[in-house]
């Protein structure tokens, strides 16, 4: 996708669309590129390469995601990147479920992420709330919609990221991908016959719903 930017004016003074050359053909932009120069795109890792975030759900428990992405009312999100990365498991048992709310499911016991804006210097912070490790149950999910699965009998032990079966990237040129607008939730059950352990890391972008004539 392109993303046409600004206006510009010419030598008599008109203001005209951003051009290069006598040919006054449109400069264009990445959309992506052109939300993080707008510091709209963040970012939040639920444990790393190093520390091993430990999944302890081994049966399906609607009420208690492992990860949730909270959006508000007045606000759109867009998932650009979800990627997760399982280790130390055994079993012939194991989900990885991505599902949908038109509610925010609310923060329960968990454990709260802060996420990161990819523009540093931005004096942005996000709207979308991210909270992982539900203890506690959440508020009970409306309109619940399963919108992606990946399911397999992994291995045990470490495994090498970026193998087939144990690193799980899903992004925004997905036809799948939903789009959020709050109030919603974009939760992540991952179960399995026995306990987990893995890293994910997540990439997004938000803006005013109204930005986009929501």
């Amino acid at each position: 996708m392109d993303f046409k930017i600004g206006r510009s004016r010419s030598t008599v003074g008109n203001e005209e669309p951003a051009a290069l050359g006598n040919d006054r053909v449109l400069i264009t932009r990445d959309c992506i590129l052109q939300w993080k120069l707008e510091g709209k795109v963040f970012y939040v890792q639920d444990g790393d390469a190093g520390t091993k975030q430990a999944i302890g759900e081994t049966t399906y428990v609607e009420l208690q995601p492992e990860f949730a992405f909270r959006v508000p009312s007045g606000t759109l999100m867009i998932p650009l990147s979800l990627a997760i990365t399982v280790e130390d498991i055994a079993g012939t048992e194991n989900h990885l479920i991505w599902s949908t709310t038109t509610n925010d499911i609310g923060a329960g016991s968990s454990t709260t992420l802060y996420p990161v804006n990819y523009r540093r210097d931005s004096k942005f912070g996000a709207s979308v709330q991210t909270n992982t490790l539900y203890t506690g149950n959440a508020s009970t999910a409306t309109g619940l919609i399963e919108v992606k699965r990946w399911y397999h009998p992994f291995a045990s032990g470490a495994v090498t990221d970026g193998t087939d079966l144990h690193h799980h990237v899903w992004t925004y040129k997905d036809p799948d991908m939903p789009i959020l607008v709050g109030p919603a939730t974009l939760q992540l059950h991952w179960y399995g016959g026995t306990a987990m352990a893995g890293f994910m890391e997540y990439t997004w972008v938000e803006m005013a719903a109204s930005d986009v004539g929501l």
